[in-house]
């Protein structure tokens, strides 16, 4: 399948690991953006892992729900994701668990389909960088076909320093433009003296912008939070060599 550019802004919010808040993240910034008027769509090429509902006994994908309601439940949940498994494993593998496969052309005509639809596009990847998304390529493969610029999510805490610097060096190595990282606390309870030296230590080894830490406490409502000092996206996606704080 021949891969075309989106004509639109956008971001991809990509993780330097599983579980360390992209959804959230993602969540949190299309809900500012409808704020602001700016019609906004939430993709996420394909997502493992289902709840079984204890009452209906149906299930859900709850990375989904929440990137539907963070859009106010505007578009089909086939269109935020198109390729969706029970297992909570890589796509590719969850998907062999069911007897299917990933369908690479549906991933992009998925994205492509956004065009048309809104003037913003956030698309979540999956787990870290070098998770397998189909069975020939990694998700950096397609964040490299879809070409928006990187928004890196890791966590707050001991370690991050390294996920951090090698997720953007494999994304700068294959050519990406990774716009900024986003530190989120992810882990309330484990004591860690590193939090308060990550941001400032991983500043010294890149060039790309540490754009904030998500305390724990904002996980809530980040929107409320930012109400003062709010990080202008489409500018940031636009223009990614710099950072954009709106007054």
């Amino acid at each position: 399948m021949d891969v075309f550019p989106l004509y639109m802004p956008g971001l991809m919010i990509l993780g330097t690991d599983t579980d360390v808040g992209k959804t959230y993240i993602s969540t949190a910034i299309a809900r500012q953006l409808m704020s602001e008027g700016i019609a906004t769509g939430a993709y996420k090429p394909a997502c493992s892992g289902s709840i079984q509902d204890g009452d209906s006994g149906d299930y859900y994908w709850n990375d989904i729900e929440l990137l539907s309601e963070s859009i106010n439940q505007t578009f089909p949940s086939e269109r935020i994701c198109p390729q969706k498994f029970h297992a909570p494993l890589a796509p590719p593998v969850a998907a062999r668990k069911e007897g299917r496969q990933i369908d690479h052309d549906l991933l992009w005509q998925g994205a492509l389909w956004w065009q048309d639809q809104v003037e913003f596009l956030i698309v979540e990847g999956v787990g870290g960088v070098l998770c397998p998304l189909t069975e020939n390529t990694l998700v950096v493969d397609f964040a490299a076909e879809l070409k928006f610029p990187v928004l890196v999510v890791a966590r707050a805490g001991l370690g991050t320093i390294n996920h951090s610097l090698l997720t953007v060096e494999a994304l700068q190595n294959r050519g990406l433009c990774v716009a900024g990282i986003i530190l989120n606390d992810v882990d309330p309870e484990l004591s860690d003296e590193s939090r308060s030296s990550n941001a400032e230590q991983i500043q010294q080894w890149t060039t790309v912008p540490v754009l904030s830490f998500v305390p724990f406490e904002w996980q809530s409502n980040l929107l409320h939070h930012q109400t003062q000092d709010r990080i202008d996206w489409v500018q940031l996606a636009l223009h990614p060599s710099r950072f954009v704080i709106k007054e």
